[in-house]
């Protein structure tokens, strides 16, 4: 080869190898065109400082620094993209077609060429009102034409703050159309399944007002505003005139999304229970979303859209982990939350790979964030009926345990009422103010008092009031103790007299007050017996006694207790019982007739009258008799059990009243002396000495 030769070769390869190496291809157009994909036959050129005029562009001035670029997504940039691309029409016909850019957030793209359509409107992007576009489609649309046998070259502009990909595709008119029936069947597909989901956990909760269907409703619908605007038909249909909400639209559903999935989360694993912890956290992260939604309208849109992104991972980070966390704790609802996530994740997974060119673009990769949102939500809402159905079983088996429980409730309720209402002690129940609430049967028979009586007021509302400064003691004693039983909280033990409804002499009564605490109340148990229980009964083979007492007919009932508690080992209770009435009778004698000089026809007269406790109250009280005492002498061995009663009055003709019968005194209609013929049937033994104010009595134990 001579010099010549290789000089012209050398020159040759400088004039065209540029063009050979950053040279475009042309774009064949043909009468049928079904989406062909062209971002590796275009070139582009990045201008990031902005400075390149548009007439340097389109006059192909600045050809030579366009180039082919290995990857469709150029990113999130703040440079103006220039593509270049060139199409032919190597047929005899007329092609209309149209270059679609399959990306409805693009900020503004604009299409610069000497072969435009007078009627197409170059601008497009959600920056203009929807309005302003060239056909009734989410996406921006440039319908174009080229006549046969040419070539024409198109520029495009873009510039846009959200990622850009580079998704054009070309489609003739025709194949467009039927491109956009079938979409709008799958978009349709999609949209309803949302819709139904919506609407049918909205139903459930309507019904049934459990609030997990609630929080699953708020979480569907964020979801389903999400997918509106980022499939570009929020902005068409719902806000095409609003452009600054048609853009922040969509960082906003993104941290609403992952608010109410951590609403929904928490809830529906019950993260409470099985991961507290986490729990707080969520609601911490909560917290952070909710704040930066309220903010992310007051930010640059590319840093509030790619915050948000960011803001998603640690959300999905922590949903995951719960759901795999209470999973393997064997958390029944916990299989289908993790089965859906999956199913959700591996669609936004193979979206994002189809995007960066990883996996070929084509129906299945074109639509899996579709896909997997429809597998979550109608996973979840299985997972939800299942959860429920599971609930109405545990339920149903709650029911039979508890209607088991009310019936052993119920029977303890019984016993407890039996033991309460049974019980010889005076049972009150006070509450913190020591007002009465609920009373056993024992205050009736010990005082005569009834509940109606005495419900709501005071425990010292019915302490004895006489005549002396010894009741205003007892007052003061009792408050005191009240008062310690307060300040101490420990149990309370004294001794105090209370009054009786129908006998006008105090009560003496040993009381136990302690603390009650129920769940939200406290009250007060009072417990008063008459008398302590004497433990060595059992154990006494004999004993002699010698007691004096007052005039308080009281004392009567608990000195004839008393002296015949022993007898329980020798006699039948009917026995026992015959004694110690007998007994008693005996002792009220001698303090009426003998002591207080009550005479027969007075008593008679004032039970008459209906006045005999005044009366009675009067004549204790009087000077006369109030220093005067019974003496009961008590004598009990294996043989015999002996009593001598003896009073301070002026006697009576005991030998009168011995000599009557039981059938004279029931013709006579007489209603009291009745005491004497029954201690004659009851005592082997019965004599008065001659004044008549003493008796002694006594019965035989071992007859045999």
């Amino acid at each position: 080869m001579s010099f010549h030769q290789v000089k012209y070769l050398f020159v040759s390869l400088l004039v065209f190898l540029p063009g050979i190496l950053f040279s475009e291809s042309v774009i064949p157009l043909q009468s049928q065109i079904s989406g062909k994909t062209i971002w590796q036959d275009v070139l582009v050129l990045e201008d990031k400082d902005q400075s390149l005029p548009v007439a340097s562009i389109t006059s192909g001035s600045n050809d030579s620094r366009f180039q082919k670029i290995s990857t469709p997504n150029l990113g999130f940039s703040k440079s103006t993209f220039w593509v270049r691309l060139q199409v032919k029409n190597p047929t005899e016909d007329l092609i209309r077609w149209n270059l679609v850019f399959d990306f409805p957030l693009l900020d503004e793209i604009q299409i610069y060429g000497d072969q435009l359509p007078k009627t197409i409107i170059p601008i497009l992007g959600d920056n203009h009102p929807f309005s302003e576009r060239n056909l009734d489609y989410r996406n921006p649309v440039f319908p174009l034409e080229t006549n046969p046998g040419s070539t024409s070259i198109y520029y495009l502009r873009i510039q846009s703050e959200s990622t850009i990909p580079l998704t054009l595709a070309i489609w003739t008119s025709r194949e467009f159309y039927d491109h956009l029936n079938r979409e709008q069947m799958i978009f349709g597909l999609f949209y309803g399944i949302l819709f139904v989901m919506v609407a049918y956990n909205f139903f459930i909760y309507i019904f049934t007002y459990e609030k997990s269907y609630l929080l699953y409703l708020f979480f569907i619908s964020s979801i389903f505003f999400f997918h509106l605007v980022n499939n570009g038909f929020a902005f068409q249909y719902l806000w095409s005139n609003w452009v600054f909400w048609g853009n922040y639209s969509l960082p906003f559903f993104i941290c609403l999304s992952c608010i109410t999935g951590i609403f929904f989360t928490d809830n529906y694993l019950n993260l409470k229970k099985h991961l507290p912890r986490i729990s707080k956290l969520m609601w911490f992260w909560v917290g952070v979303l909710v704040i930066f939604s309220i903010v992310t309208f007051f930010l640059n849109y590319r840093i509030a859209m790619v915050t948000s992104i960011l803001l998603t991972v640690p959300t999905a980070l922590i949903l995951v982990y719960s759901g795999t966390y209470t999973y393997l704790l064997g958390v029944r609802t916990a299989r289908y939350f993790l089965i859906s996530w999956a199913f959700f994740l591996l669609g936004v997974l193979l979206y994002s790979l189809k995007s960066l060119g990883v996996l070929s673009d084509n129906h299945i990769t074109r639509w899996t964030i579709q896909i997997g949102t429809a597998l979550q939500t109608i996973l979840l809402s299985l997972g939800l009926a299942d959860r429920i159905n599971f609930l109405t079983r545990s339920l149903r088996e709650h029911i039979r345990e508890l209607s088991q429980a009310k019936l052993k409730i119920e029977e303890s309720e019984k016993r407890f009422r039996e033991i309460f209402q049974g019980s010889d002690e005076v049972i009150l129940m006070m509450n913190e103010n020591f007002e009465i609430i609920n009373a056993n049967r024992a205050l009736s028979k010990h005082m005569g008092f009834r509940l109606d009586d005495l419900k709501g007021k005071k425990i010292t509302e019915f302490l004895y009031t006489g005549r002396d400064q010894s009741s205003d003691y007892n007052v003061m004693y009792v408050n005191d103790k009240l008062t310690d039983l307060k300040m101490t909280g420990s149990i309370i033990n004294f001794k105090t007299e209370f009054g009786q409804k129908y006998v006008k002499e105090p009560k003496e009564m040993y009381c136990r007050l302690q603390y009650i605490d129920f769940d939200e109340t406290r009250e007060v148990l009072a417990t008063m017996s008459s008398q302590f229980e004497d433990t060595i009964i059992q154990l006494i083979e004999s004993e002699k006694i010698e007691l004096s007492m007052n005039n308080y007919l009281r004392n009567a009932e608990l000195v004839s207790q008393k002296i015949t508690s022993q007898l329980a080992k020798y006699l039948s209770t009917v026995e026992q019982t015959e004694v110690r009435s007998s007994v008693r009778e005996i002792i009220i004698n001698a303090v009426e007739h003998g002591n207080l000089n009550i005479s027969f026809d007075e008593k008679s007269k004032a039970l008459t009258e209906g006045n005999y406790l005044e009366f009675l109250q009067k004549r204790q009280e009087d000077p006369r008799y109030n220093q005067k005492r019974v003496k009961i002498e008590y004598s009990f061995t294996r043989e015999y059990v002996a009593y001598r009663i003896s009073d301070e009055g002026r006697g009576f003709d005991h030998k009168k009243h011995m000599e009557k019968s039981i059938e004279e005194m029931n013709e006579a209609h007489i209603q009291h002396g009745r005491g004497i013929l029954m201690t004659k049937s009851v005592f082997d033994r019965i004599e008065y000495n001659d004044r008549g104010n003493q008796v002694s009595l006594i019965k035989f134990l071992n007859k045999n």
